[in-house]
């Protein structure tokens, strides 16, 4: 969203890794009515004798290894005195959507993954924890990973229910309002970020190529194309924020297009240009067209490399956890050097983020794809803008750009024919829908071959040709 944070106070919160229970808790069949036996269970334990034959009951109906649908399972309750109180005086309905909530925010939390953040992080911290284990972190574990300096801790009257009342209240206010007045009137300097890299200089009389990578890529991907083209062609890489690791993502495909706009403005304020966009690429190109066209400037193609259309049910815009950003990253990664980095999936997913991204780094050094003196920290950068494009929503009207564009297709190697025919068909259609001019070329190699050598040379001479074809042909 492109907004400047001031403050961040959390009240009394754990760091997510001591409260979430694992991964695996949130994982699996029954999950509603493994909750539902979990509240009743807890419940019970501490009732001390005047629950033993509920608690065995409940601790039987647990162990069985299928658990009669969530409908079932209540009515069961219901009928046996299973339920506590406030459970039983809730409906079906009340019940099922509770349970849905807590197993979603459950699973969210096993699967939170804390992102790099340069501002100060005030804790407001309850004084007295009663119910805390023996070698509770005083910080809730937020100290243990953090940078040093980073954190602000605050002690508050009360414990974790009644600092939130009165009289205890109060005193959270107060200091809460004490933090604000602290900050400086002056943000803290962001690192600086320049998206406009030269790929190559070319000479006067040619129309810039202004190009955009796909979801983690880097401007570097473009070099292929560049050396395919020859050297008259000026060509430009728009870099996508974040991938030095400092910076944060864009979160939106039109405030990433709006940036690469006013990058190429300040760099090439008049005169025609061409854009082109792989893969995730394509859409910020897309979206960079519609507001380039809006501004009056002319551009004269926009060409859209192996690009999944906005809307469509692919692999982008839905919700990924941390754990499935990776997964998509290693199949991308995979595809890329065309062999296998040879990560167990499971191992893979039932270790936390620090060690799947020692495993990632591993696996890649293996391969070639990374020096062995690289870090696995170094891959943050890429890891967190690969996962805040793959889920980004991009819902552009149609009619919104009108000039000449194409889209270039190329076969997934891991589909058969026909199922590759039914993706091309329906990536197609859903770009016709937004550009009805859009023409179609059937490329060679796959998703990211198609900018290396030798596919290149096929795409480089067939946008170029293309240039003296009349808008609406098709090759």
């Amino acid at each position: 969203m492109d907004e400047s944070v001031a403050f961040l106070g959390l009240i009394d919160s754990y760091v997510p890794r001591l409260t979430d229970q694992g991964k695996a808790r949130w994982q699996g069949p029954d999950l509603l009515e493994r909750q539902l036996l979990s509240h009743c269970i807890a419940h019970w334990k501490a009732q001390s004798g005047a629950g033993a034959a509920a608690l065995a009951r409940l601790t039987s109906l647990s162990g069985q290894a299928t658990l009669p649908d969530f409908e079932t399972l209540l009515k069961l309750c219901r009928d046996e005195e299973l339920l506590y109180e406030e459970l039983a005086q809730a409906s079906d309905q009340q019940l099922h959507h509770y349970l849905d909530r807590e197993v979603a925010h459950g699973h969210a939390l096993a699967h939170y993954q804390l992102e790099p953040l340069g501002l100060p992080i005030h804790l407001f911290c309850a004084e007295q924890r009663p119910m805390a284990p023996t070698g509770t972190s005083p910080t809730l574990g937020w100290g243990e990973v953090l940078p040093k300096g980073q954190l602000r801790c605050v002690s508050v009257p009360g414990d974790h229910m009644t600092m939130m009342q009165a009289p205890h209240v109060d005193t959270l206010g107060r200091s809460i309002s004490a933090a604000l007045h602290a900050v400086p009137d002056t943000p803290p300097s962001t690192p600086a970020y320049q998206s406009l890299l030269a790929i190559q200089s070319g000479r006067d009389g040619h129309a810039p190529l202004f190009c955009v990578p796909g979801a983690g890529d880097s401007v570097t991907s473009f070099i292929g194309l560049a050396e395919a083209l020859g050297p008259d062609w000026p060509i430009y890489g728009l870099q996508p924020r974040g991938l030095d690791g400092r910076s944060a993502p864009h979160s939106r495909v039109e405030a990433a297009a709006q940036s690469h706009v006013q990058a190429i403005e300040a760099m090439y304020p008049h005169g025609p240009l061409h854009l082109v966009g792989h893969s995730f690429g394509g859409w910020a190109a897309h979206a960079m067209a519609v507001k380039l066209q809006a501004r009056g400037r002319e551009v004269v193609s926009l060409t859209l490399i192996d690009s999944e259309a906005p809307g469509g049910d692919g692999l982008r815009s839905k919700p990924y956890t941390a754990t499935a950003v990776l997964e998509r990253l290693i199949e991308a990664l995979q595809l890329s050097a065309g062999r296998s980095l040879e990560i167990d999936p499971q191992v893979f997913a039932d270790s936390d983020g620090d060690t799947q991204l020692h495993l990632l780094q591993q696996a890649m050094v293996r391969v070639g794809l990374l020096p062995p003196r690289l870090a696995a920290q170094a891959l943050q950068g890429i890891v967190r803008t690969f996962a805040s494009a793959i889920r980004t929503v991009y819902r552009p009207e149609p009619g919104g750009y009108s000039g000449r564009a194409s889209q270039v297709l190329v076969d997934d190697p891991q589909l058969d024919a026909l199922d590759n025919q039914l993706e091309q068909a329906s990536s197609a259609t859903g770009w016709q829908h937004l550009i009805p001019q859009l023409t179609l070329w059937q490329g060679p190699g796959n998703h990211f071959s198609v900018l290396k050598a030798p596919d290149v040379y096929s795409l480089a001479a067939w946008w170029y040709d293309g240039l003296a074809i009349g808008v609406g042909e098709t090759q």
